[in-house]
């Protein structure tokens, strides 16, 4: 079965999320506060597993969330996971997390997931 790229147009609620495999940049981008954080995660996280599959190595995906609440949290963390558990010894696989240079929350919330993840991880401020 063939991989198509993702995309999901930001809600009010519920980020960007836009994963290109032309140019295999990955980025989810915005606000997540879904009322139903599974529902919004879970075709997102299927997709990376079914992505891990097919073996597609070199990616880089960026969050740039201005917020998220805790039950998205859960779910990114999640996501971050499915990646971690994606690496192979060929793959080269890195996170940037891009934050406001003010934005202490998020900035704490991308260097708590940069100490659980096995991955290269950069930290932005812009």
């Amino acid at each position: 079965m063939e991989l198509n790229s993702l995309y999901i147009a930001k809600t009010e609620e519920t980020p960007e999320v836009s994963f290109n495999l032309e140019n295999k940049e990955f980025a989810i981008t915005g606000r997540s506060l879904p009322e139903d954080a599974f529902s919004f995660y879970k075709p997102i996280i299927d997709w990376i597993k079914d992505y891990n599959k097919h073996s597609l190595s070199q990616v880089n995906i960026t969050f740039h969330l201005d917020y998220f609440n805790s039950s998205s949290g859960r779910y990114i963390m999640e996501l971050l996971v499915a990646l971690e558990n994606s690496k192979s010894a060929d793959s080269n696989l890195s996170i940037t997390w891009v934050s406001d240079q003010d934005d202490e929350l998020m900035i704490e919330k991308g260097e708590e997931f940069q100490s659980l993840i096995d991955l290269p991880f950069q930290l932005v401020s812009v």
